[in-house]
């Protein structure tokens, strides 16, 4: 139980914290009360040649948001990827003479996690940590 309690904390301990520029933390700091903040706000431009997509991936904590952006990014063409863990949605701006969603679908499910159009396979599942297991 205690294990459990560990690992739980250990997913959730705020590491996305240590990831933000200091002008995110300013750009916090900022914000009037009352003033509404989300994920999208962060999102950049695409280029003139890039173009936004979504995709639904499906996680539960802070390391399955690095794992799955990381992953998208590692996609040559992928210029940014934001993975919103309450809605379960990958925002990314791609270039499609590179890469195409489907090419990045692939790679999150090698990486572990169930896309809305591929499968993650047990086996890379099952290594997931235990705070990162979505499927009940």
């Amino acid at each position: 139980m205690m294990l459990g309690v560990f690992l739980f904390t250990a997913c959730n301990s705020g590491t996305s914290n240590k990831n933000q520029s200091e002008s995110e933390h300013t750009e916090m700091n900022q914000m009037t009360p009352g003033e509404s903040h989300s994920e999208m706000d962060h999102m950049t431009p695409a280029a003139s040649n890039e173009e936004h997509a979504m995709l639904g991936v499906k996680g539960s904590c802070e390391m399955c948001k690095e794992r799955i952006e990381k992953a998208a990014k590692n996609v040559e063409g992928v210029s940014f990827a934001s993975w919103d863990m309450e809605k379960q949605e990958l925002h990314m701006n791609l270039d499609p003479a590179k890469t195409n969603i489907e090419a990045v679908s692939k790679v999150i499910a090698e990486a572990g996690h169930d896309t809305d159009k591929d499968k993650a396979e047990q086996a890379v599942y099952d290594a997931l940590p235990s705070c990162c297991k979505y499927r009940k």
